[in-house]
């Protein structure tokens, strides 16, 4: 396989790890300095949100693959890739404006700040790879169709 190839696949897995572990991290987290916890529907075990996003990541590893073969399965690890970020910013949203991150709020115990956890963060850079990968490997098999092949001497 063509170091060139390979790369796409790279991209892929990079983004299949950061999404791995990212799911396994704190959505949102109590500032240093306060006293504090947060239980939110992305804490404890894995719900159902992030066992899709880790799936997703998993079918875009898959589809970049296939990719090396099939060149229109390129726009899979892009889809799945625009997936994971769309729900690591709807999350990051939701949160960011009820009650507010980085703010400090009056809870039950007296006043705290949330800020954001790794989460978020490593869902971004997971589904950027992969929307990268997905890229790369349709620009790479574009520039392969559009080359000529070398003239063969008889």
């Amino acid at each position: 396989m063509q170091r060139r190839r390979a790369l796409p696949v790279a991209l892929a897995v990079l983004g299949l790890v950061a999404v791995l572990v990212g799911v396994r991290q704190g959505l949102v987290h109590v500032a240093p300095g306060y006293e504090g916890t947060i239980m939110t529907g992305w804490d404890g075990p894995l719900n159902h949100e992030e066992r899709l996003l880790s799936r997703l990541a998993v079918v875009g590893v898959v589809g970049s693959v296939a990719a090396l073969r099939w060149r229109r399965l390129a726009v899979v690890p892009a889809a799945t890739g625009g997936v994971v970020l769309f729900y690591a910013l709807r999350a990051v949203l939701h949160y960011a404006l009820d009650p507010g991150l980085y703010v400090e709020v009056q809870v039950y115990g007296g006043p705290t700040r949330f800020v954001l956890g790794a989460e978020p963060v490593l869902l971004v850079v997971g589904g950027a790879l992969l929307v990268a990968a997905g890229v790369v490997e349709w620009r790479a098999t574009d520039a392969e169709t559009a080359s000529p092949s070398p003239a063969s001497t008889v």
